[in-house]
């Protein structure tokens, strides 16, 4: 799942906790590492964190696992595949499948993106990166700096648009390294079939719910 879903599905009153929901992904981001939770903790913000980090591993494996998941990549691999010229398909449906279902849940809760930032902007670093630390994240110092940039351009906003959503695209093809110079033509293949997506996505956006819950 993407930040926002993990957001809505799994959130509490807890900023540390809510930070934790997204935590692993961030730490990929920003550290180049992948947090591992391992340890026991007593203090309640490290605690949180800690309990939020394992919510997103196992809710991870549920969803990647989950029904809506299969059919969201395979709609997306029929509606698309057979004329899209991008590299890594596979790939794309994926990450498609995570952008498309936040973008849904936006649309669902206009303001869920002002709270996720507020949260997750709002944690007392110091603590963050002592539970980094103590996870063997060697360099936590990196996290801090990038999180505050993450919270500051606040591009999970650009979900809103269909047009912004290729761009992010583009911008986790480059990231990753896999070179490829999108097109016109690229971009009207995904504008056709974006809306079908979220249409499907809305549909069935409650058996999902129901399938994380089990």
């Amino acid at each position: 799942m993407n930040f926002i879903a993990h957001y809505h599905f799994y959130r509490q009153d807890d900023k540390y906790y809510n930070l934790g929901l997204v935590l692993p992904d961030l730490v990929k981001n920003f550290c180049k590492i992948h947090l591992r939770p391992n340890k026991q903790f007593q203090h309640p913000q490290l605690r949180a964190l800690n309990n939020g980090s394992l919510m997103h591993l196992s809710s991870d494996k549920l969803f990647h696992n989950s029904n809506f998941f299969r059919q969201c990549e395979d709609l997306c691999g029929y509606l698309m595949d057979a004329k899209a010229n991008w590299p890594r398909k596979w790939f794309l449906n994926h990450l498609l499948s995570e952008i498309l279902l936040d973008r849904v849940i936006i649309d669902k809760n206009p303001q869920i993106v002002d709270q996720f930032y507020k949260d997750i902007g709002s944690v007392n670093h110091e603590q963050v990166e002592l539970y980094l630390k103590l996870n063997d994240i060697h360099n936590y110092q990196n996290f801090t700096t990038a999180l505050q940039r993450f919270v500051n351009v606040a591009f999970i906003f650009e979900y809103k648009h269909n047009e912004k959503i290729i761009l992010a695209l583009g911008r986790v093809y480059s990231r990753l390294g896999i070179a490829y110079e999108w097109t016109d033509a690229d971009k009207n293949h995904l504008l056709e079939h974006i809306p079908i997506l979220l249409n499907f996505i809305e549909l069935e956006l409650d058996k999902l719910e129901k399938e994380l819950k089990k």
